[in-house]
């Protein structure tokens, strides 16, 4: 006899092992390098071939040249083997290995497992809601797999196992959210390995070089999502604050050194906003907040110009808390502040002083000259385009003089440079202007195209004080967000604000678009956003507080265990209760052939006690036998279906001895 462990698969199970396999390192393809991809596609390949062979086994020559080329790519890949990516792709070369190898099933329950462990890796590159469905559906495969390849003999339906599949995986569900629920949370999830490796990403740099904010501006990326306590600040106040730039050399911009650390002097008005933020990932150590924020999520520090920053850079979507007051004064200003708010660049020109010399004598204030150049940039022929022309000598005076077409960034920078030239401190403020209210999550989505650059000038007896030139050129800019094709025909095209007719299928696709980012979004906010701090809320609010700690996850391991028991003894009582039903049916057969002289020894085994009846009663040797080898099936086999459980009975119910 056979042992199940030793019994060879056959091409079936074979091809669904081979193609759910598959499916779980597909999405690594995105991930990995396209050499590391090929080999695993390569050895899928080989596998479908060789199921169709008279021998589906590999010979041990081909196998010993299939573990070197995987060997030598994976060096050639990743020389350094100690980063995820590295290890993911170990771990995917050699299930494509072991894929092949696959005779028997102990073979196929290690294969699967590596397929579960495979699957898991996913989430150390992404954590949506798609990919969890996925990464639970091909588990659901791989599960039928296991409960396919355990049977005595192979289901009618295909559906069959998938069902058992699916009873196993929902048995598993309390114990998942108890484990979710009061597993003791860290400061940062179990995947954060910090081993470098990271994916790269779009957003604002730490450098401002012309048409860099433009180029930006044409992604329709997602850049953080706010849900706030109550509603929304109007768009004109939606400034969203992160890098500011102090020095340049005339053409690009440089965050410079930080300013030294000092107690802030700030005089806020009464009205706040309270919100929370769903940054993704920047590379960047800054985080995003509306003018001006006072309360400052953990971890995190703000700078004497008001920067928020963290501890650690934001390799991975990062949730915070909060709060803003849209009217403030900063106070004085110091003088490291004075000096840097004044130094220019080589590349000022004599037209460029001129014209600050007109507004001064124009104006009796520095709040007078200000509101001059705003009228500069409002009254002459500036234009508001995401293609500006081309300028490298001087962009500041091409751009004021002769071209006068730009995009954010070159209206801040030229502003901040004019007001140097007229004394007044001034330094470049970047982040996000804007944003999408999501009306079926009731939260603003602030995207990449939202990147904007605005100034900041000092002025006696108000502080720093919000100026944007963009606004006196294109003021829709800045009323609504960019919510349509930003692309133009030629350079120097103005970017037309008019709002397109309705349209059904935009509309559609847009309520679509919605739909699936406040799922998404969700998903988010209290999956992957269950955080230490929720998580206490969580305790407070069941009037567990004294849960901490060891005691958090001493409570976690006992209401599993009284889980666990709870299910182990109804699926006991439920075995037993079939088992019971199978016994009775088996006695009431041996009772029948007892009548008739042909009695059952208590020590007496189903198999011999068929094979004496038989010897007494030849003319019932189909039925004994029939009988028999159902009720060892039933009992002792993989066979426990409820139609086969009746066929049993109906048989000793038709058994005349």
């Amino acid at each position: 006899m056979i042992n199940g462990l030793q019994r060879h698969l056959n091409q079936r199970e074979l091809n669904a092992l081979t193609l759910l396999l598959f499916l779980a390192v597909v999405p690594h393809f995105f991930n990995l390098s396209i050499w590391i991809s090929l080999f695993f596609g390569a050895a899928v390949a080989l596998r479908l071939f060789f199921n169709r062979q008279k021998n589906p086994f590999p010979k041990r020559w081909l196998m010993t040249i299939l573990t070197l080329i995987a060997l030598i790519n994976l060096f050639i890949q990743y020389p350094i083997p100690f980063f995820r990516t590295a290890a993911v792709a170990l771990l995917v070369s050699m299930l494509g290995l072991k894929l092949l190898e696959v005779k028997q099933r102990r073979d196929l329950y290690v294969v699967v497992f590596l397929g579960y462990f495979t699957l898991i890796t996913q989430f150390l590159y992404r954590q949506d809601m798609l990919l969890a469905i996925y990464a639970f559906t091909v588990l659901l495969g791989l599960t039928a797999i296991l409960v396919e390849t355990s049977r005595h003999q192979p289901s009618g339906s295909l559906l069959a196992p998938v069902r058992e599949a699916l009873k196993l995986i929902l048995q598993a569900v309390p114990v998942m959210i108890i484990l979710f629920v009061f597993f003791p949370r860290l400061s940062g999830p179990l995947w954060n390995l910090g081993l470098g490796d990271e994916s790269a990403v779009t957003g604002l740099s730490d450098k401002i070089r012309p048409g860099a904010i433009s180029q930006l501006s044409q992604s329709r990326e997602v850049a953080f999502r706010v849900h706030f306590e109550g509603a929304a600040p109007p768009p004109n106040q939606r400034y969203w604050r992160g890098p500011i730039f102090w020095d340049t050399d005339g053409v690009e911009w440089n965050l410079g050194r930080e300013l030294p650390t000092r107690e802030l002097t700030l005089n806020l008005g009464k009205e706040q906003y309270h919100y929370n933020v769903i940054l993704e990932p920047t590379q960047q150590k800054w985080l995003f907040a509306l003018d001006l924020p006072n309360r400052l999520p953990a971890e995190t520090r703000i700078t004497p110009d008001f920067q928020l920053k963290r501890r650690e850079a934001v390799n991975q979507r990062v949730s915070y808390s909060v709060s803003s007051s849209p009217v403030y004064n900063t106070g004085d200003i110091y003088e490291d502040e004075w000096i840097r708010g004044l130094t220019l660049p080589d590349s000022i020109t004599p037209r460029m002083e001129q014209l600050v010399s007109r507004w001064q004598r124009q104006g009796s204030s520095p709040a007078d000259v200000v509101n001059q150049a705003l009228s500069f940039f409002r009254q002459e022929p500036f234009y508001y385009t995401l293609l500006p022309p081309l300028v490298e000598e001087n962009p500041a005076d091409q751009f004021l003089f002769d071209t006068r077409r730009g995009f954010c960034e070159h209206y801040a920078t030229s502003f901040t440079l004019l007001m140097r030239v007229a004394g007044i401190p001034a330094r470049v403020v970047t982040g996000y202007q804007g944003g999408e209210i999501n009306p079926m999550g009731d939260y603003l989505i602030v995207r990449q195209s939202d990147a904007h650059a605005w100034s900041e000038v000092w002025l006696e007896g108000q502080g720093w004080v919000r100026v944007d030139p963009t606004a006196a050129v294109a003021p829709e800019r800045i009323e609504r967000t960019f919510d349509f094709d930003l692309t133009g025909d030629q350079i120097g095209t103005p970017i037309s604000f008019d709002i397109p007719e309705s349209d059904f299928l935009k509309d559609l696709a847009r309520q679509v678009r919605w739909g699936f980012d406040a799922i998404n979004t969700g998903w988010h906010r209290w999956v992957l956003g269950y955080t230490h701090d929720r998580q206490s809320d969580l305790m407070q609010k069941l009037g567990l507080e004294f849960l901490k700690g060891q005691y958090l996850a001493f409570a976690m391991i006992g209401l599993t265990a009284i889980i666990m028991l709870i299910i182990g003894i109804y699926l006991w009582r439920t075995s037993r209760e079939k088992v019971d039903a199978i016994q009775a049916a088996y006695l009431h057969f041996c009772k029948k052939l007892a009548r008739r002289g042909v009695e059952r020894a208590p020590s007496e085994g189903p198999q011999d006690f068929a094979k004496r009846a038989t010897k007494a009663r030849p003319d019932l040797k189909m039925e004994i036998h029939k009988i028999t080898r159902l009720y060892i099936a039933l009992r002792y086999g993989q066979v426990n279906s409820k139609a086969q459980q009746q066929q049993l009975q109906r048989l000793i119910r038709g058994f005349k001895a």
